[in-house]
């Protein structure tokens, strides 16, 4: 699958792009939809209950003339998909990498779809550029900034699809969340993400379209933009060598890395997740260092640093660095 490029402010390039800082390009197979554009997101291990409440969603959103888009994922992404292209409604696919580059590879034949039915496939990046973590932050971005509002149908405490949810609130777009029982993992994320304040719960997709299609309604969901944090130090400070661990000054745990914070006590993650987390300090840490700090394969720390990234616990910096985000 192969893309014709848009460059910024070229005629076809969407304009809502311009609301990302340094607006990028956008690589794009099929046709944008005319309709407005919802994006629905959420874990890639979902219930069953939030797959039929996605399939439900997409639908109803698909029947009152909005597009549907979301990340092509596994679970809920292509729920989401499949229900619109059961509607006979436009979808659009954001991915991760590039367009020759589909991920998950099972997902291919969905791609080729979605373009067959008249939506569309859309990337950041070149369409050779593989998938990295840092690459679906950047995808997530593109999502939020392309369509009109954020639904958020399940996610745990440490999901990708949150980062996504993030993307809205600093662009003061939207956010609907599909609230969860506090006691269900699967859910956490989004009480988290009404606990902040600013989201919208909903318990359908009349809910989604009635906010969006009443103008004094929807002066009152949009949200602030996020303030832009500045850098700081954080920027000034020279990289550490390769595979090297920084010291830090937190508190450290038995074995000398700093211990996890309280959100992520509880989380749902696996043990190599927790191992590199254990393993980061808030200074970047070379992907070496991690693998040498963990005694994991690098298959396996990139793996897990992919899931930590897009749930917004590991940042990327440059040149393979990593580094633990801060809740201060």
């Amino acid at each position: 699958m192969r893309s014709t490029l848009f460059e910024p402010h070229a005629p076809g390039w969407p304009v809502a792009l311009a609301a990302l800082d340094g607006p990028p390009p956008l690589y794009l197979c099929g046709a944008l939809p005319a309709a407005r554009g919802v994006a629905v997101v959420g874990t890639r291990e979902p219930s069953e209950a939030a797959l039929a409440f996605t399939r439900a969603l997409a639908l109803g959103l698909s029947d009152a003339g909005f597009s549907v888009w979301s990340g092509g994922a596994r679970g809920v992404d292509a729920a989401a998909h499949e229900a619109a292209l059961e509607a006979g409604a436009p979808t659009v696919v954001v991915v991760g990498g590039g367009l020759a580059r589909p991920y998950p590879r099972e997902h291919a034949p969905l791609y080729a779809r979605v373009v067959a039915a008249g939506g569309a496939i859309v990337a950041r990046l070149p369409d050779d550029t593989p998938p990295m973590p840092a690459t679906f932050l950047l995808r997530n971005q593109v999502l939020a900034a392309l369509t009109v509002a954020t639904v958020l149908v399940e996610a745990g405490l440490v999901s990708g699809a949150r980062s996504t949810a993030a993307a809205a609130r600093r662009l003061g777009r939207p956010l609907f969340v599909v609230p969860h029982a506090p006691w269900d993992p699967r859910g956490r994320g989004c009480a988290e993400e009404l606990a902040r304040g600013g989201a919208i719960a909903i318990r359908d997709a009349e809910d989604v379209v009635r906010a969006l299609s009443d103008p004094a309604q929807l002066a009152l969901l949009a949200l602030p933009p996020a303030p832009v944090r500045s850098r700081g130090r954080a920027s000034r400070a020279p990289s550490p060598a390769r595979g090297a661990r920084p010291t830090s000054t937190a508190p450290a745990g038995p074995s000398g890395a700093r211990p996890l914070d309280e959100r992520l006590q509880n989380a749902p993650l696996s043990p190599a997740e927790r191992a590199i987390l254990a393993a980061i300090e808030r200074e970047p840490t070379h992907l070496d260092g991690v693998c040498e700090a963990t005694g994991l394969g690098l298959p396996a720390v990139t793996e897990a640093l992919l899931t930590l990234t897009l749930a917004a616990v590991v940042v990327e910096g440059p040149a393979g660095f990593f580094r633990r985000v801060s809740r201060s």
